[in-house]
């Protein structure tokens, strides 16, 4: 038989690990393709930025970070989406970024190839991004 006490702080443990997932699982997420480069995205504190843009590694070419949003935001992490058919096709960069701190910063990215580092970028992916409380 487990005490009153104990059962009861068992009991505010699970519901606050309990509110933490949910609080995580329903954060907003921004998704925003080329079609909102140079703009100004605006943010609360714990949402979170997914930038996806066309990449073709097969070409030599690929996004490269360049600028991550500090201090307001963290990179978290990129990951490619490889088309469905299709040898040598453009897939699908994304790139997520979450909002740790009130402030603003710039998520800069280029596409280039590595191996040129001399040559400028192909292209350039700019957002100034806002973070509120």
């Amino acid at each position: 038989m487990i005490p009153g006490k104990v059962l009861t702080i068992l009991a505010v443990l699970w519901c606050l690990g309990f509110a933490e997932c949910a609080r995580q699982t329903l954060s907003r997420m921004i998704t925003i393709d080329q079609s909102s480069n140079n703009t100004d995205v605006s943010v609360a504190v714990g949402e979170q930025v997914e930038i996806a843009l066309r990449e073709n590694p097969t070409t030599g070419f690929r996004w490269e970070l360049k600028m991550d949003g500090a201090p307001a935001c963290v990179p978290r992490g990129s990951t490619y989406e490889a088309p469905a058919a299709g040898v040598g096709r453009a897939g699908t960069r994304r790139w997520r970024f979450e909002a740790v701190q009130a402030g603003s910063g710039v998520i800069e990215l280029v596409y280039r190839r590595s191996f040129e580092p001399d040559k400028p970028p192909a292209e350039v992916f700019r957002i100034g991004v806002n973070v509120g409380k």
